[in-house]
């Protein structure tokens, strides 16, 4: 780490930059605690070392206009769910690149051998679209060896996009946009984009550092194979953080418990004139009248709930022709001019409110659906309702304390970097932390990497939010440098 001459004045002006923006208290400050891999009953200690002072000038090497022709030259390589060996090979050669004055060590795990001897119905499960799709790459994980003495801290970053089209991205200022039709692929094509701007600009400064591990996960947007397939020893880190959100200033330290599935309803038709003698009932009208008494409102969450997200992401009405999504969700077929048999729609559930509490919800849309197609029913022709996904969460949700080191040094870094912090356990957002906090009870946490919008036709990447989000990053790693371990 570069020093500043220890002069008392210089010293005491340093420190009070730091402290004017940073913790609330310095004594908190003084000391850093981290759970113990494999181990949470011990703890690893930091003590600040309050000599070892951060060149604030470091912060001002960040470029963004290398970090926005990086991410124009990522957004043009194919990264489908699955299919994203060109990117990850791409990002392999480009990290080998910015940290080979580093020493850094890079390879892809063989996540695809481990695939191809799981049970057929595990197989499945960890494949893409709806299982038909298996994973053509591995995991890139690296590792920046540096002073074991120092906090380590963990880069993550998924390689797979929403993306359907390639080509066509446009720059208008500090906007980049979309091809008319399809997502931007910044989610999350601008994690990878930040952390090459971490590691050039750490190893243009000569940074004293402790180690630095950095994980592009795959297929996160569809089975989120790479985190469930994982091995633990990439998960290594003191603090570790996801490059995958939205707001430049967002720091947040909760993901969400989430459910997801179908619901159908089946009617007897008749021809609209004959409804009362044949006693039909519109299948429409019914999934309707559920998704207003189940609480499915405009503002997407239900009443009294301002902590879960509930909403109905694609509907259908009209006959059963056997048709589904890609993602194994049923499809109605149009038919003109007759009381409609069949409706579907595909529902989600993100609850803040803790998985005790997002079971119970989730338990009674059974229960509303049953009550509402049993009153549709009531003297009339039978009504059959189904609703899937309300067993079992797809993804536990879980909290960071907000006091917890990771996030103070988090919050110190961005008041450093001019970036005022935005920490909210209000995150909605399910992610690779999920399954990483299930599978070895690390806490990852989420910042935003400039982007907006994403997984719609709608989203765009600011250049200079990355350049802030990079800048804030940056502070916080020199930050926790300051510290050195004592036990």
């Amino acid at each position: 780490m570069k020093k500043i001459k220890k002069s008392p004045a210089v010293t005491c002006s340093c420190l009070l930059l730091l402290l004017s923006g940073g913790m609330s208290s310095a004594r908190e400050a003084d000391r850093l605690s981290f759970p113990s891999p494999g181990n949470p009953d011990e703890t690893i200690e930091y003590r600040l070392e309050s000599e070892r002072v951060p060149d604030p000038a470091l912060l001002k090497q960040v470029d963004a206009e290398r970090m926005a022709a990086e991410l124009m030259e990522l957004l043009a390589l194919p990264s489908r769910s699955c299919r994203e060996s060109a990117l990850v090979a791409s990002a392999k050669s480009r990290l080998e690149s910015a940290g080979a004055p580093l020493g850094i060590q890079v390879r892809i795990d063989d996540l695809v051998v481990r695939h191809q001897v799981l049970p057929e119905a595990e197989k499945v499960d960890l494949s893409c679209d709806q299982g038909k799709t298996l994973p053509e790459s591995g995991n890139l994980l690296a590792v920046v060896p540096g002073n074991p003495a120092l906090p380590s801290w963990n880069l993550s970053f998924h390689l797979d996009t929403n993306q359907i089209k390639f080509e066509g991205m446009q720059r208008d200022g500090d906007i980049i946009r979309a091809a008319p039709g399809t997502p931007l692929g910044g989610d999350d094509k601008a994690g990878l984009a930040i952390t090459l701007e971490l590691l050039r600009v750490i190893a243009a400064a000569k940074v004293e550092h402790g180690p630095i591990y950095i994980v592009g996960m795959v297929a996160e947007e569809d089975a989120a194979v790479g985190a469930r397939l994982i091995e633990a020893e990439a998960m290594a880190g003191d603090i570790v953080v996801s490059l995958d959100g939205g707001d430049p200033s967002e720091i947040a330290h909760a993901a969400p418990t989430s459910y997801r599935g179908f619901i159908t309803v089946r009617t007897q038709t008749s021809h609209p004139a004959a409804i009362h003698d044949k006693k039909s009932v519109s299948a429409c009208a019914v999934g309707a009248q559920f998704l207003s008494q189940a609480g499915f409102r405009p503002e997407g969450y239900p009443p009294n709930h301002l902590n879960v997200v509930l909403h109905s992401y694609f509907t259908s009405c009209g006959v059963d022709g056997g048709r589904t999504t890609l993602k194994g969700e049923p499809i109605a077929d149009y038919q003109y001019n007759s009381i409609s048999p069949f409706w579907t729609a595909a529902w989600q559930m993100r609850s803040l409110e803790g998985p005790a509490a997002a079971a119970d919800m989730a338990a009674g849309l059974r229960v509303v659906l049953d009550q509402v197609c049993g009153a549709a029913a009531r003297d009339r022709t039978p009504v059959q309702c189904e609703i899937t996904g309300t067993d079992t969460p797809g993804l536990t949700g879980y909290v960071v304390d907000g006091k917890a080191p990771s996030v103070q040094l988090l919050s110190t870094g961005y008041r450093m970097a001019g970036n005022p912090p935005r920490i909210t356990a209000r995150q909605f957002g399910g992610f690779n932390g999920n399954y990483i906090k299930e599978r070895f009870g690390l806490e990852m946490l989420l910042v935003g990497t400039g982007g907006d919008q994403a997984h719609t036709n709608q989203e765009t990447v600011s250049v200079q939010g990355m350049a802030t989000v990079a800048r804030s990053m940056l502070a916080s790693m020199l930050e926790s440098w300051r510290y050195k371990r004592t036990r």
